[in-house]
């Protein structure tokens, strides 16, 4: 199973931010964050995890569901937007 840190790295990495960039764009969309380098850097080494509030931030900034984050599935669509497309194919 995929670890939480080498998705964030993934994700980071194809949206071609460096660590400092990621993290004042984070910290300026969520300023209760106080995202720094070291923690950051922490989580895509393995040698820490985000809080949940923390990886729910994560989720939120890369648009992509909690359990893609944490490696439960390789789906990156967070559910609720899976269930409105159903409701609306349904409609159709």
């Amino acid at each position: 199973m995929i670890g939480i840190g080498t998705r964030l790295k993934e994700l980071r990495l194809e949206r071609e931010l460096t660590i400092d960039m990621m993290i004042a764009d984070m910290n300026s969309k969520y300023p209760q964050l106080r995202l720094n380098k070291s923690m950051l850097s922490r989580w895509e080494n393995d040698l820490n995890e985000p809080t949940l509030e923390n990886a729910k931030y994560l989720s939120m900034y890369f648009d992509v569901s909690l359990d893609y984050l944490i490696g439960l599935t390789d789906t990156r669509t967070p559910s609720r937007l899976l269930a409105r497309r159903k409701r609306t194919e349904s409609n159709e």
